[in-house]
């Protein structure tokens, strides 16, 4: 398994994600993370586990296309990019984004 910094590569926070953040029927937080292209689910919840001493409940992830942008005459593209979002089991939360 590659190390944690390899997996998890930054946090997305985003108004959506922060709205979608905490269920306050069942007390259930999701985060949403932008990690390696190449991690696997299995991976990503297990540095997630490590990382923030946490118990996770599901791992799903998206490939976010990269958009394509023009300078002057030439166009580019941004790299593709993958996302995790994260589900904590209930009663569960990460520290660090308390407050965010």
């Amino acid at each position: 398994m590659k190390e944690i910094r390899e997996i998890l590569l930054t946090p997305h926070i985003t108004e959506e994600t922060m709205k979608n953040m905490v269920n306050p029927r069942n007390d259930v937080h999701k985060y949403v993370f932008k990690v390696a292209m190449d991690a696997s689910k299995t991976d990503i919840k297990a540095a997630v586990e490590k990382r923030f001493s946490v118990k996770v409940d599901s791992v799903n992830t998206v490939i976010t296309r990269g958009k394509i942008k023009r300078v002057r005459m030439v166009a580019g593209k941004k790299p593709n990019w993958k996302k995790a979002y994260i589900t904590l089991k209930a009663g569960q939360k990460i520290a660090e984004f308390e407050g965010v």
